[in-house]
């Protein structure tokens, strides 16, 4: 989905405000932040036209909706519970987005098999490398995994000195954040 989609006359503008696109969204955004953590990133997209979304847009609401139809049955449940052991995944996206060149970033936490906690939103920043956006995408990951260490063990699920792994995709992110070198140049690296 891009801005290219939204339209552009004004019959065209005035016949997409008959469409309850923005009532769509929000309920999606609540489905997202609650129980179907899998929409996500589908509805931070949707999200960013609601002002004026064209047809385009309103067909991709429409097949969001349609996939929530068609995986209601399914369900997160805690299997595992003897094994607390908290998997945390971190991907981004360089310039996924078309309009403003800013990339997208995800993560996911993952406590005895279901996940409990997920991201999916852009960026605050034009990013000019791969390394760059993942770099900044494990940096919020971190955060986040530092925060969720602490509940888990104020809670007595966690050890204090357990460590926690953070799985991500590029071979850069894991030597940028694992060096104590100064990458100052390191915006080169693709």
């Amino acid at each position: 989905m891009v801005k290219a989609m939204s339209p552009t006359s004004q019959e065209e503008i005035e016949g997409m405000r008959e469409v309850p696109y923005q009532n769509a969204v929000g309920s999606l955004m609540y489905a997202s932040i609650g129980p179907r953590p899998d929409i996500t990133h589908a509805v931070s997209r949707a999200s960013q036209f609601a002002i004026n979304p064209g047809r385009q847009h309103r067909i991709a609401v429409k097949i969001i909706l349609r996939y929530l139809k068609g995986t209601s049955s399914l369900k997160l449940m805690f299997t595992n519970i003897k094994d607390m052991t908290l998997e945390v995944f971190c991907y981004a996206y360089w310039g996924s987005d078309e309009d403003d060149c800013h990339s997208y970033m995800r993560n996911l936490f993952i406590l005895a098999d279901p996940a409990v906690s997920w991201v999916s939103r852009k960026q605050p920043t034009v990013a000019l490398s791969t390394t760059e956006v993942e770099y900044m995408a494990l940096t919020e990951t971190a955060k986040e995994a530092l925060w969720m260490k602490e509940t888990l063990y104020e809670l007595s699920l966690l050890y204090h000195s357990e460590t926690i792994n953070i799985a991500c995709g590029n071979k850069g992110e894991i030597d940028w954040s694992s060096s104590t070198k100064d990458y100052i140049q390191s915006k080169h690296c693709h």
